[in-house]
């Protein structure tokens, strides 16, 4: 009994010193002020730009997808508040609804702008707890950028999954995989984590992959923060079992095929390397040869990080890969979107491009927690810190190279405007103007919701 203690001991104290770290001491007093004025304006500007990569128009003046056929909806027609419980595809999506539900305290015709800001400040909010949360296990300032900026600016998630309500759970998954990683040094911040993982496993069951980080962190819990901190994780996934075991919604039918472990190589180990332009490209121009090669250059790179880097890295390989893996295959079996995902010769579309993201994010992370711990090694020894800064300005391009995803014929027609004002005039056409509902289209073609007349301006 004793000698299994010691070893329970032995490893709580290394997942301590090496996966669990604790945070930087917190910023001086006489510092704090400007720190947080950059923070405020890079928000901003996160905001800004996920607005400006579907284009300006649409993103202010359409609905897209589920954000109006389904969360708009359900705040039109339930109140404020009275949708926020209800599921959709089969679990929880409680800030997706809660995003619609804001959005609809504005005039009808604003309602589009305010899910698009809103949904840009939710991403923008998860890019913010990336940076916060890995400067435990990645010190280079360059590298926890680069990271944060591919959380918010997504080289491989495409026009669906871009500045959309639907989305955000994607973002905030990635975030809160990192939030496991944390330990803030107060009571405050640890409760801005545990509510942030809390929302997190109300809006989607994708939280479910990450109970062996969960586990570790749970081994390792040393004081209250810790148990505030895994509180929030553990309620978050434990109320979608409930919800998916006894709800009655019609789900998609699973469908295995093989073409998913080819996708995961396209998708996602191509699109954490490369992002979804010039990923898609090589695949267009090289094909196999181009994936096989990079296939190796990947196993050489980890075999490289492993050797040169500690306990805790390796520890993070080993648990974030097989999660990269896993929430890749499980999510395409389960959707029936293996065939969708896997490219065909000479073609890289971007359909379903969301499902890329985590496990994509997961690959760079690891590579960044390696490239950091040898990067330390250089600094210690007094030479350049090339890697990192490469490493970050290859991020900078493919975030660039992939930025702009618009498509106004799919995303941004009909205008939200044109849409009220020809749903407006069917109900007075048929003298429903204090009853009845009008059809109002929505992108992409084919998507919609219905208005009660009396809410048509």
């Amino acid at each position: 009994m004793s000698t299994a203690r010691s070893k329970i001991s032995g490893l709580r104290s290394r997942l301590d010193e090496t996966l669990f770290r604790d945070s930087p001491p917190a910023t001086p007093a006489a510092q704090r002020r400007p720190e947080l004025t950059v923070i405020a304006g890079l928000f901003l500007l996160a905001i800004l730009l996920q607005m400006l990569r579907v284009g300006w128009s649409a993103s202010l003046h359409s609905l897209w997808a589920e954000d109006g056929a389904v969360y708009l909806s359900g705040a039109v027609h339930n109140g404020f508040g009275g949708s926020l419980f209800d599921t959709y595809a089969t679990y929880l999506v409680f800030v997706p609804r809660g995003i619609a539900e804001l959005a609809d305290l504005l005039p009808l015709a604003d309602a589009p702008a305010g899910i698009s800001i809103l949904s840009g400040a939710a991403v923008a909010l998860s890019g913010l707890v990336v940076w916060w949360a890995t400067a435990g296990l990645i010190e280079d300032p360059y590298l926890r950028g680069a990271l944060a900026a591919l959380t918010v600016l997504s080289p491989v998630g495409g026009l669906e999954s871009t500045d959309s309500a639907a989305y955000v759970p994607w973002y905030m998954l990635f975030a809160s995989f990192w939030v496991l990683l944390w330990r803030p040094r107060t009571t405050g911040g640890a409760v801005f984590a545990g509510l942030f993982v809390l929302l997190t496993g109300l809006s989607t069951p994708g939280v479910w992959f990450f109970i062996p980080l969960a586990l570790l962190r749970t081994l390792a819990s040393r004081d209250r923060r810790d148990a505030i901190v895994l509180a929030g994780y553990w309620i978050g996934a434990s109320v979608q079992v409930p919800v998916l075991m006894f709800n009655e919604e019609e789900a998609v039918s699973p469908l295995w095929t093989s073409d998913i472990w080819t996708a995961y190589l396209q998708r996602v180990l191509d699109g954490a390397a490369l992002g979804f332009r010039i990923g898609g490209e090589a695949w267009i121009q090289a094909g196999w040869a181009f994936l096989i090669a990079l296939l190796v250059a990947a196993i050489a790179a980890l075999v490289w990080g492993v050797m040169r880097s500690n306990f805790g890295a390796r520890l993070l390989a080993a648990v974030a890969i097989p999660i990269s893996v896993a929430m890749f295959v499980v999510s395409a079996y389960q959707r029936a979107v293996g065939s969708d995902l896997m490219w065909q010769p000479n073609d890289a579309a971007e359909a379903a491009g969301r499902y890329a993201i985590v496990p994509s994010l997961l690959l760079v992370s690891v590579a960044f927690v390696m490239l950091d711990r040898r990067s330390r090694r250089r600094r210690d020894e007094g030479r350049p810190r090339w890697l990192a800064v490469a490493a970050a300005a290859l991020a900078a391009l493919v975030i660039a190279a992939s930025f702009y995803v618009g498509d106004t014929a799919v995303r941004g027609a009909p205008p939200w405007e044109a849409a009220l004002d020809a749903g407006a005039e069917t109900c007075a056409a048929e003298g429903t103007s204090d009853s009845g509902e009008a059809a109002v289209p929505t992108s992409p073609p084919g998507w919609g919701l219905s208005v009660p007349c009396d809410q048509l301006p």
